[in-house]
């Protein structure tokens, strides 16, 4: 269930509305189609520190002006790839089924995925990341969203004593058919994949919290560990982390504008009809080496 207390604080010039005690908000009462001075930004980007996402609804950009928003949270990151959004702008993409002259306009065109944290396997992942949905078939293509600051905060000390310091090495394997862990234990690696090793445990650098950094989609070993103890302490991690007490699930609209810490916060799919277009466009915000 949702938790829908309304928090107001002093003086603020917009509403907040948990969505779940442990992640997410709506903020009510922002047009961020309009500019936003200084001041009404610090208080939008207080609560997504605190929160670890806000949803906007009923929000009617175009490309440059949810550009133009996402800039206010440090410099973007353009595309790994050329996609039909980059024409406009280096940092925009489609993640979409629709296709122009037989081929995808987007990314990431159809199915369930895994939870994830974006371009972990970066030396610099994302800080953060929006969504804005420009078509929604009627049933499935949820996001669900969880908390890794509740989710680290619910560990035994005794395991937090244990993965404190501990790199894991995040790896991306074009076309994410490798997912899933058990197949990925026994595929080779590829020779152009990206790979980085972060801390297990990571601190936040705006709030100073502990969230924990792995994910079922990209996080391969521990290093320093035997592969059978790794696998076991991943896979034990990775449920721990995805428990629904820590998650906020979105059901999108049209209009709707995510935006998530992808420092603190893990992200999933879940599936949805080929046969109707999912549209939403997409801006990153480049991060700094977790520590």
């Amino acid at each position: 269930m949702n938790d829908v207390q309304t928090v107001q604080p002093a003086q603020s010039r917009f509403g907040l509305r948990r969505l779940t005690p442990a992640i997410g908000a709506e903020a009510i009462g922002v047009d961020l189609a309009a500019p936003l001075d200084d001041a009404l930004f610090g208080e939008i980007q207080r609560a997504w520190h605190e929160r670890c996402g806000l949803v906007f609804r009923r929000q009617w950009l175009d490309d440059l002006q949810q550009v133009a928003f996402a800039e206010r949270f440090g410099e973007l990151a353009s595309t790994l790839k050329a996609y039909e959004g980059g024409k406009i702008h280096p940092a925009l993409m489609y993640v979409t089924n629709e296709k122009k002259d037989g081929k995808y306009v987007g990314a990431l065109p159809d199915g369930e995925m895994f939870f994830h944290s974006d371009m972990c396997y970066l030396e610099r992942p994302l800080s953060a990341a929006m969504l804005f949905a420009i078509a929604v078939p009627p049933d499935g293509g949820n996001t669900l969203f969880a908390s890794m600051y509740a989710a680290y905060d619910a560990l035994p000390p005794e395991l937090k004593h244990r993965l404190e310091g501990r790199l894991a090495v995040n790896s991306y394997e074009p076309g994410y058919g490798t997912s899933n862990v058990q197949m990925r234990i026994k595929a080779s690696s590829s020779p152009t994949a990206h790979s980085f090793a972060h801390p297990i445990v990571r601190t936040h650098p705006a709030t100073g919290r502990k969230a924990l950094y792995v994910n079922r989609l990209m996080t391969e070993c521990i290093v320093g560990m035997p592969r059978a103890e790794s696998d076991a302490l991943l896979l034990w991690l990775f449920d721990h982390q995805e428990q629904p007490q820590f998650q906020y699930e979105h059901r999108w609209e049209v209009g709707d504008l995510v935006i998530w810490d992808n420092r603190c916060t893990l992200h999933a799919r879940r599936d949805f009809p080929a046969t109707h277009l999912r549209k939403l466009r997409r801006v990153a915000v480049k991060g700094e080496r977790p520590v």
